[in-house]
């Protein structure tokens, strides 16, 4: 069967535009090399760094005759334009099977058919399902015997049974880098800089945090929904293909950055180990990226293991602290996390490591959150001092209890996925307005950029580090001067509302329409 996968055009999210970097999808890398190692013609259509607009997308529909098109992401906020290629497909030809994937379709999937012109989502994990799928839609083949789908018939819901996790990732055909338009991806000069690209070892997460989704799409499903149960799991591939796909994408591809896109990248101090002798062994020349767990990072300062990484290229992390106080973490179901800990713990870093680039994610607006407690996180993050803190309005997607609650009890205040940015409040706090919220992250963000720490990251002599204040500045000044004009100029920003319509801070590429 042709085979298309689509990452559709997209407004973009100012710290992440043309002026910097598009990510490249291991979704697609993954589960295009699954398709054609199935034996199926595939084509894989990344929009973001070819700069397509829907005209010329239409027009590639048109030109390769696809039998099947995919799309999906992981991002609530982008579902509809993954609805948008599922209508544009129908249109090109009726007898397209449209096929949703990803964290959002996964558990919005009642929302996504009565919304979009879908035949089949893909729940959870892809690869497996992905093959016996399009098996099942070139041979005749009954859906319903096909684990991990959702699909329509006769006018209803149909969930077949969970499918398990693929235990051995090995076992997988490694990415399809090959369909990509590798040449495109990491052209930015500041931003996971030079030649960024992703790529992953692990999948899963070892914590079921009730505010993030990521973990959700690679948990262990028990039942079916709406009773379905999610269990964390988290699982690695071998550190000797995955540094094969490192030695690949540095010498084949010329990425000298890369960019783990792990839930959770230090989970298992045992296999870190082995990564970074084989890693200081191979002396690939790179510098890298990853998310990192507070108690895990704690470990491995105290073991040495954290120095080795580091003497191997890893230059920026990333660790979630979300909130100042342990009993907050513990009602986020962020577990086994010490705030105390957590917070000494960014500050050796900090220290000992003045080459790597640290950032850090906290949440706020949950329901009790008043002025003063935001404070309190702020001043946390002052005395941490990382290079980056960013601090998100709290977000409940479907799939998460967050969503749950929040549903239940009403507090959503915008329900248009359109709007689910992770920089517009989405509702109030039982004391704070949602334009009270706004003005209140602003406020932490503004007094977090201080002259005097810019100027230090600026002029600091560790180059990844000032390569990264360059960006952070550049695009913090554009993203400062929009949201400033708009508050000045009501005129402009009921301009700018009314022309993006359902975005809230996105950025509308040039190409967009093209």
């Amino acid at each position: 069967m042709r085979v298309l996968f689509v990452r559709p055009p997209k407004y973009l999210w100012p710290y992440m535009n043309e002026q910097d970097n598009f990510l490249l999808p291991q979704a697609l890398a993954w589960l295009g090399a699954a398709a054609r190692g199935a034996g199926h013609e595939v084509r894989l259509l990344d929009c973001l760094p070819l700069k397509m607009g829907w005209r010329s997308l239409e027009q590639a529909l048109r030109d390769f005759r696809p039998q099947v098109v995919l799309a999906g992401d992981s991002e609530t906020l982008y579902a509809h334009e993954s609805g948008r290629v599922f209508a544009l497909a129908k249109t090109v030809d009726p007898q397209i099977a449209t096929v949703a994937g990803g964290v959002h379709f996964t558990h919005a999937a009642t929302d996504a058919f009565a919304r979009y012109p879908i035949d089949v989502i893909v729940r959870g994990e892809g690869e497996a399902t992905l093959v016996e799928l399009l098996a099942a839609l070139a041979g005749g083949g009954d859906l319903a015997a096909v684990p991990g789908l959702a699909f329509r018939r006769d006018g209803q819901i149909v969930f077949t049974a969970p499918r398990a996790l693929v235990e051995n990732l090995d076992d997988l055909p490694g990415p399809a880098y090959d369909l990509l338009p590798m040449e495109r991806y990491g052209q930015a000069r500041y931003l996971f800089s030079p030649g960024g690209v992703t790529i992953h070892h692990g999948r899963g997460c070892t914590s079921g945090c009730r505010f993030c989704a990521c973990w959700l799409q690679m948990a262990r499903r028990v039942g079916l929904p709406p009773h379905e149960e999610l269990l964390p799991h988290w699982r690695t591939r071998s550190v000797e293909p995955v540094l094969d796909e490192m030695t690949q994408l540095r010498e084949r591809y010329g990425k000298r950055c890369l960019v783990f896109v792990d839930d959770v990248w230090n989970a298992d101090a045992a296999w870190s180990e082995r990564f970074a002798d084989e890693l200081l062994r191979r002396r690939l020349d790179i510098n890298w990226f990853a998310f990192m767990r507070a108690d895990h990072l704690d470990r491995d300062l105290d073991s040495g293991l954290f120095a080795k990484l580091v003497a191997g290229g890893l230059r920026h992390i990333c660790v979630g602290l979300e909130r100042a106080a342990t009993d907050e973490l513990a009602a986020l179901r962020k577990r086994g996390i010490d705030a105390d800990l957590a917070g000494r713990t960014v500050r050796r870093v900090r220290r000992e490591f003045p080459a790597v680039f640290l950032q850090t994610t906290f949440i706020v607006g949950l329901r009790d959150d008043t002025p003063a407690d935001l404070d309190r996180v702020a001043e946390y993050a002052a005395r941490l001092a990382p290079d980056y803190p960013a601090f998100h309005p709290l977000t409940p997607v479907p799939g998460t209890s967050m969503w749950d609650e929040a549903n239940e009890r009403g507090w959503l205040e915008i329900r248009n996925f359109a709007r689910y940015d992770w920089m517009t409040p989405v509702m109030g706090t039982a004391t704070m307005t949602r334009d009270e919220l706004e003005r209140k992250i602003w406020d932490m963000n503004r007094r977090w950029m201080s002259v005097g720490r810019v100027l230090r990251g600026l002029f600091t002599r560790h180059a990844y580090r000032r390569r990264m204040y360059l960006w952070w500045l550049l695009v913090s000044a554009r993203a400062g001067l929009d949201y400033a004009l708009d508050r000045v100029l009501p005129s402009r920003a009921s301009r700018r509302k009314a022309a993006l319509a359902d975005y809230v801070g996105l950025v509308k590429p040039a190409w967009y329409d093209q």
